[in-house]
């Protein structure tokens, strides 16, 4: 399902649909495990409570694809990452409504019978240096 680039950007807009009901199960399989920096989810239904409770609760992410690369049933993305706070709340640090964060976020799926069984998901914030990947890349 996301072993294609036109399956990847659907799998990016169906999560930016915030439905993580039915997100999860379309494209994890039952007993996914998903490695993001700093923690380990185990099992979909863990994964779909994350989305809803954690994440969504508190900010909206805008993704923009960059690279996309696949290797035998190995999906590579590099994202970039911008972050609105919908509420004051913590996701990754304390947070103020309004308050928006940019990052990159490298993801490796392993698939298995269309659906991911294993995604580790890297984290690199911006700082003044960080050059402009989405500029960078998409004058190609």
């Amino acid at each position: 399902m996301i072993n294609t680039l036109k399956g990847f950007q659907a799998y990016l807009k169906d999560f930016d649909s915030g439905n993580f009901g039915e997100f999860v199960p379309k494209y994890y399989a039952e007993n996914a495990i998903f490695e993001k920096t700093g923690y380990t989810i185990h099992g979909a239904k863990n994964l779909t409570d994350h989305f809803n409770n954690v994440l969504s609760s508190v900010v909206k992410e805008e993704i923009t694809l960059i690279n996309y690369i696949t290797n035998g049933n190995i999906v590579a993305a590099e994202l970039q990452i911008k972050l609105v706070a919908v509420k004051d709340g913590f996701y990754i640090r304390d947070r103020k409504n309004g308050e928006e964060e940019m990052f990159y976020d490298t993801g490796f799926y392993n698939i298995e019978a269309d659906k991911i069984v294993h995604a580790r998901i890297y984290r690199r914030f911006i700082d003044k240096n960080t050059m402009d990947l989405v500029k960078m890349y998409s004058s190609k």
